[in-house]
């Protein structure tokens, strides 16, 4: 159903004063941010990769992002709609996304009563329930919450018949965060010319770029200086312990015969598990 572009003016209900904040451009804002990171992460394993390296620790990098994006959107199309409905003083008896979605359409007639009636289009219903299962499986641990996801990626032909959690975290590019956020861009636009409230995503939805800066200690070459001065500082130990994705740039470089730190793999004991180090001196290579 088409709208029109304009909204009509309209008697709005009196605000409760105690609920004055909407965090859904807030929301929105670092969920864009995110998803031009993940872009960015995407196109440095991409150049890694062109050059013999693996591209494993930027690829991490870049699903983190995509992660944050997923989950911020969802939080911030929750944040609209329920700002519609503070605003429209319309109390929706359920904390269901997909039930509060749906009311929009009872919240926006109350907002705007001379605009066309509003509802959302069959595509956006998808989106929401694709959106929210995404949100469900990253979030909770249920196995219901993780096959919900499955057998949508499935009927979607997106992957395999009994696919596991690794080939669905696997879907997470950069691509479908840029979707994610270009799509709720739209809908929710869509919607405030209904409400006749305005987007927050059309004030200030912007981001600054030093926002999209690498932070220092995501820096491989930052974050080995730092190390190398730990190192020189550390009295009575030989090797410091990181987490395998923060190392594995740098045995990148070992193996293109770069200089850098030696990392090693050391075999955990009596059921311990194994750990990654960084010695001070050469020993073996891995």
């Amino acid at each position: 159903m088409t709208i029109s572009n304009t909204a009509l003016p309209a008697a709005e209900p009196a605000p409760d004063p105690r609920h004055d904040v909407d965090l859904a451009q807030v929301m929105f804002r670092r969920a864009d941010v995110e998803s031009r990171r993940a872009a960015m992460y995407a196109e440095q394993a991409e150049q890694e990769r062109a050059g013999g390296l693996s591209g494993l620790e930027r690829r991490a990098r870049e699903r983190d992002a995509v992660i944050s994006t997923v989950v911020l959107v969802q939080a911030s199309v929750e944040a609209f709609i329920n700002w519609a409905h503070i605003r429209a003083a319309n109390t929706v008896d359920s904390m269901r996304f997909m039930k509060r979605a749906k009311e929009v359409t009872a919240s926006a007639a109350i907002l705007n009563p001379r605009a066309e009636a509003f509802a959302w289009s069959e595509s956006e219903n998808a989106f929401f329930t694709e959106l929210t299962k995404w949100r469900n499986f990253l979030g909770h641990s249920s196995p219901t919450s993780r096959d919900w996801l499955r057998d949508l990626l499935v009927e979607r032909g997106e992957v395999p018949e009994g696919a596991s959690d690794s080939q669905i975290m696997d879907l997470l590019t950069a691509p479908l965060a840029a979707r994610f956020v270009d799509t709720a861009r739209s809908l929710m636009a869509r919607a405030a010319g209904a409400t006749g409230t305005g987007a927050p995503f059309s004030h200030g939805a912007w981001h600054a770029p030093d926002e999209l800066v690498e932070p220092l200690m995501e820096d491989p070459a930052e974050l080995r200086s730092l190390l190398r001065v730990v190192l020189r500082r550390t009295i009575g130990t030989r090797s410091l312990s990181l987490p395998a994705d923060e190392l594995s740039r740098e045995l990148d470089r070992q193996r293109a015969g770069r200089t850098g730190l030696w990392v090693q793999w050391k075999p955990g004991r009596r059921r311990r598990p194994g750990r990654w180090t960084i010695m001070r001196e050469r020993r073996s290579s891995t």
